[in-house]
């Protein structure tokens, strides 16, 4: 019979009255959210346009759309779906159209404020607890919308030292380099190998590599938690890790290509996709070491 009650216990009318979702509790829920949505129209399409016209930015891009996935994903096996106005999330949305009155054109409180929009919606489907799995997706959101807006300024200076690191590292080992500039709309870097001339165009200013490196260490670093000095630590990282990836990168297009009958583009793309995930790996490599033991889930106890 103490068996039975236990069993039992589950199917109460507490539990079930639990389970139902208010129906205008939804519609005040979604009414609210596109009304917010709707602020950040202007942003979300600028960032639209600026990643359909700049080719570095397409792989980040996925990168926070994938980061977002994994945390719906995260939070759909371990929180309730229950659509409801709680005081986290008009608290979180006041803070949003604050930030939206000071931000004026400033990116950075922008981007901040389209983030605690969207964990105001979060906190009013998922509850309060809800907000803290989708920090690693606001993160990448975040660094992404920084820089988008950094792509105009870093052309030339992410270009000029991928040139220059090349050219002294195959300096180094005896080979002839030469780095020229040729004036023209639009002017033209050229980095001579022996009698080989490569342009160093846009695309090789590992600006790409950057955006996901950084995107990848913010998500990483949210995702596991690490302390505020670890999440510094990897952010500062992951940049010497893109530049020296894309440098190298450009190296062995220039000491392979020539040497081989394959397809320049194919050579180009293959070792770009090697060096870009190696940089990623090793990101990666690091933020798993260092997260702590604590974001492990512990294995369920046995019986004996």
């Amino acid at each position: 019979m103490r068996m039975q009650s236990i069993a039992e216990k589950p199917m109460t009318t507490d539990n079930q009255q639990a389970r139902r979702v208010d129906p205008w509790g939804v519609v005040l829920v979604l009414a609210i959210s596109a009304l917010v949505g709707l602020l950040y129209v202007p942003l979300l399409h600028w960032l639209g346009h600026e990643t359909f016209h700049t080719q570095q930015l397409l792989n980040g891009a996925m990168l926070v759309v994938l980061a977002l996935a994994f945390c719906v994903q995260d939070v759909a096996g371990r929180l309730r779906f229950a659509p409801q106005i709680s005081n986290e999330g008009i608290g979180l949305i006041l803070l949003a159209l604050l930030c939206l009155l000071l931000a004026a054109r400033w990116l950075p409180l922008l981007l901040v404020s389209a983030c605690f929009a969207f964990a105001g919606v979060v906190a009013f489907l998922f509850g309060k607890n809800g907000v803290r799995p989708f920090l690693p997706a606001m993160g990448a959101f975040f660094v992404f919308g920084i820089l988008a807006g950094l792509v105009p300024a870093l052309d030339w200076p992410l270009r000029s030292m991928a040139a220059r690191y090349a050219g002294g590292f195959l300096a180094a080992f005896g080979v002839p380099v030469k780095i020229a500039l040729v004036e023209g709309q639009p002017a033209r870097l050229l980095l001579s190998v022996k009698d080989n001339v490569f342009v160093v165009a846009t695309e090789c200013n590992g600006f790409g590599l950057l955006t996901s490196s950084l995107i990848v260490a913010t998500t990483l670093a949210f995702q596991y938690r690490l302390p505020w000095m670890e999440k510094l630590s990897l952010w500062a990282l992951s940049i010497p890790i893109a530049i020296v990836c894309n440098f190298v990168r450009i190296v062995s297009i220039c000491l392979i290509a020539p040497r081989t009958t394959l397809p320049y583009g194919f050579v180009h793309e293959t070792l770009g996709l090697i060096f870009y995930f190696l940089g990623l790996g090793l990101i990666w490599r690091i933020a798993r070491r260092h997260r702590p033991a604590t974001t492990t889930r512990a294995e369920p106890p046995r019986l004996a």
